[in-house]
């Protein structure tokens, strides 16, 4: 009894050790960032590097409650966006902005602010799926479906920077801004962020 013991502390000693070792780093990654970059851009890009890091954490953790498929399908939303976000961090049109320019502001309030809280919704979201069931379990899918609209509005200003970025054209934060108004007010979108 006592040998079963110690083999399955020494078990869950050696999974928790693999768990810690394969955990995902949390390192910015600085061969994304040129350079060249200047500095005040560079902090500024790094923080968005953190901030999406630290969001692909939360959403390695929420997977496992992920038990409808639309629960997946914001989940991985959100990886995309955070995967964009990161490949505009990574071009050089972008680390050759200013730290105040319309783009790389917009990025970081969407990396630090409205990604995260829309992450913080969904998780909350699936903790009722879980515990929900009926009309209630209904109102929890409605509000993820909502989640995932936002986030499909993100997108398309994503899709805008990225544009915008290979055009050459920089725009300043209050159009950025008024972008994502419009295109929420468009589907007829009450945001949990505020834009």
């Amino acid at each position: 009894l006592v040998l079963g013991a110690a083999a399955g502390v020494g078990a869950l000693t050696l999974g928790g050790s693999a768990l810690v070792l394969n955990a995902p780093r949390r390192a910015k990654d600085p061969a994304l960032l040129g350079e060249t970059v200047p500095e005040g851009t560079r902090a500024v890009l790094e923080r968005i590097l953190e901030a999406d890091a630290t969001t692909r954490e939360r959403l390695t953790r929420l997977r496992p409650q992920a038990v409808v498929p639309a629960a997946t399908e914001v989940l991985d939303d959100v990886q995309s966006l955070l995967t964009r976000i990161d490949a505009l961090v990574g071009s050089e049109q972008l680390q050759s902005l200013r730290a105040s320019s319309g783009e790389v502001t917009m990025l970081e309030g969407m990396a630090s602010r409205y990604v995260p809280e829309l992450v913080d919704a969904a998780s909350d979201t699936l903790g009722f799926l879980q515990t929900f069931e009926g009309s209630a379990r209904q109102e929890a899918l409605d509000n993820l479906g909502s989640i995932d609209r936002q986030l499909n509005v993100l997108a398309e200003g994503v899709e805008q920077i990225e544009r915008d970025i290979v055009g050459g054209v920089s725009r300043s934060l209050e159009v950025h801004s008024e972008f994502l108004r419009t295109r929420f007010a468009d589907q007829h979108l009450n945001p949990i962020i505020d834009v």
